[in-house]
């Protein structure tokens, strides 16, 4: 049997000091719409966090007996011109159903780290089949490892 351990095993756990390097962030957008490649931007994720974990938390967007809205989630930068490259689907790929219910939902992704601001961004990849307006929150958690 073979034991695989992450190259940085020893240095992941790091004391919290007096003040802590836990980060919880989040926002809310109300959307009034919801229409294929419309773009929902609850937060900016401040710059020198590395963000392990993304929830969704949400109201029923599609009231329809068969919803169809869906999405993918990613990020675009602050300031276009000091980067980083937006990704829209770093967080999910296109397809996602979340919206459809009301109800939480963590995302799956590799852990990420920005020296810029960004906003984290939803965009829509299925239109509402029929839209109802509600609350689409973010709740971003990571460690504050600060800027290079």
């Amino acid at each position: 049997m073979t034991t695989f351990s992450a190259a940085d095993l020893s240095s992941k756990a790091r004391h919290m000091g007096g003040y802590g390097n836990t980060v919880v962030a989040w926002g809310l957008v109300a959307p009034t719409a919801g229409a294929s490649g419309d773009i929902y931007r609850p937060l900016i994720i401040p710059a020198g966090i590395e963000v392990t974990d993304v929830d969704i938390v949400n109201d029923k967007l599609d009231s329809n007996a068969t919803p169809a809205i869906a999405f993918k989630a990613g990020y675009a930068p602050v300031y276009p011109d000091e980067g980083p490259a937006a990704s829209d689907a770093y967080f999910t790929a296109a397809g996602n159903t979340v919206l459809r219910n009301a109800g939480r939902a963590s995302l799956a992704f590799q852990p990420v780290k920005f020296e810029k601001p960004v906003y984290l961004t939803i965009t829509l990849t299925t239109a509402a089949a029929s839209f109802a307006p509600g609350k689409v929150t973010a709740i971003v958690k990571g460690d504050a490892v600060g800027v290079k």
